[in-house]
């Protein structure tokens, strides 16, 4: 992950309440240092039955969990499921020193959305994240205007973009691009998610999509849309 992409990142978990469960003294505080640097609301428990009260008190509250599994009165298993009899949608990371296959399954069908083994490092937790808010629909909803970077503007009531109050003729294709990130509030696609929407008849070819990225490019003398890695394409929204 680049410094653009963490700043990214950043930008959008900053906003975002997090409810965080760990029993060991040392090993929350240790994380708790680590998940400072993306989340400012930062709820902790100490196990999943003070933890499931915390949520069902706050059940609209609360954007992310993230959950060890081995704790006391009320084990992290355990609490997932609680948790989606009542938040089917809620992203639930696991941290755990667990890498036995019968608990990565349980977790796995208790619906998760990510799994760290202990001990973990910052980069590790910046790309779990990374995906998740890639995932899920964390901007602001109903915005009219989105601001990009390099005084770009794109209005979502007309599907057009703009610079300097100048608009910018788009091809099909090219609005079609924008509209998917922007519409689904993303900040990352994969070439498959970009290639289904576009191309949903072409098959199995990135070729395609990076000429039409390129093309863009060009066009705007700017590049908006930043490649990533053997995954996709990242929008450069302005911070």
């Amino acid at each position: 992950m680049n410094s653009d992409q963490l700043a990214y990142l950043i930008k959008y978990t900053k906003k975002l309440n997090l409810l965080y469960i760990e029993d060991n003294e040392i090993v929350k505080k240790q994380t708790l240092k680590m998940l400072s640097s993306f989340f400012e609301n930062i709820e902790v428990a100490t196990n999943g039955k003070d933890a499931f009260d915390i949520f069902i008190n706050n059940i609209n509250h609360f954007d992310l969990i993230i959950t060890d599994i081995k704790m006391p009165i009320l084990d992290g298993i355990s609490f997932i499921e609680l948790v989606r009899k009542s938040n089917k949608k809620i992203p639930i990371v696991v941290f755990s020193a667990h890498d036995d296959k019968e608990y990565f399954l349980k977790t796995i069908n208790a619906g998760i959305d990510g799994y760290i083994l202990k001990p973990y490092t910052i980069t590790q937790i910046a790309s779990i994240l990374y995906n998740i808010v890639s995932k899920y629909n964390f901007q602001e909803n109903n915005q009219l205007i989105i601001y990009l970077e390099d005084n770009f503007q794109w209005n979502t009531s007309e599907k057009k973009l703009y610079k300097n109050n100048e608009s910018i003729k788009l091809t099909k294709n090219e609005i079609m691009l924008f509209d998917l990130f922007i519409r689904t509030n993303s900040i990352a696609k994969s070439y498959e998610e970009i290639e289904d929407y576009i191309f949903p008849d072409f098959g199995d070819n990135t070729k395609r999509i990076r000429n039409l990225v390129t093309r863009l490019k060009i066009k705007l003398d700017y590049e908006l849309f930043e490649t990533m890695y053997s995954y996709g394409y990242t929008i450069k929204y302005k911070i």
